[in-house]
């Protein structure tokens, strides 16, 4: 198997989840997209475009460690929020109906991965809070696997 260097951007497969909870409603958006990832320092980045039918393009960037996620989406939407363990942080939502303020509470984080097979995953829990009011628990899963060379 052929080592990786660092920041050399690896192709993957992305299998994307989240689970929203909120008013005892749920709902689901999932999708599989291609992007790609590569290490610097500690960390793992990873990149891919979400299409999101009713609002177009978004450019996602997780940059991930053991207790820290920062997410950054650029186009349609425009975030940015940190992540920490059993922390709560602020972060920015902007869209086409205006500027909201986030906080979150993070409850759960995993990163997991696998390099023998050259997939891992990601998954956290999030309590989320728009302008003071509740907007819901959140699951995210993250899922990743190199595209084969072969």
């Amino acid at each position: 198997m052929r080592k990786h260097v660092e920041g050399e951007k690896i192709p993957i497969n992305i299998s994307f989840r989240s689970e929203i909870h909120h008013e005892g409603e749920k709902e689901v958006i999932s999708f599989q997209t291609e992007g790609h990832y590569y290490i610097k320092g500690n960390q793992m980045f990873i990149v891919f475009t979400e299409e999101q039918p009713s609002v177009g393009t978004v450019n996602v960037i997780y940059k991930l460690s053991d207790q820290e996620a920062w997410v950054s989406r650029a186009g349609a939407i425009k975030m940015r929020q940190t992540y920490r363990l059993g922390e709560q942080t602020a972060g920015i939502y902007e869209n086409e109906l205006g500027t909201f303020q986030l906080t979150i509470e993070t409850n759960k984080m995993t990163l997991m991965k696998d390099d023998i097979n050259k997939r891992g995953s990601f998954q956290m829990e999030y309590e989320l809070t728009v302008h003071g009011q509740s907007a819901g628990t959140y699951f995210i899963t993250l899922h990743y696997e190199e595209v084969s060379s072969i």
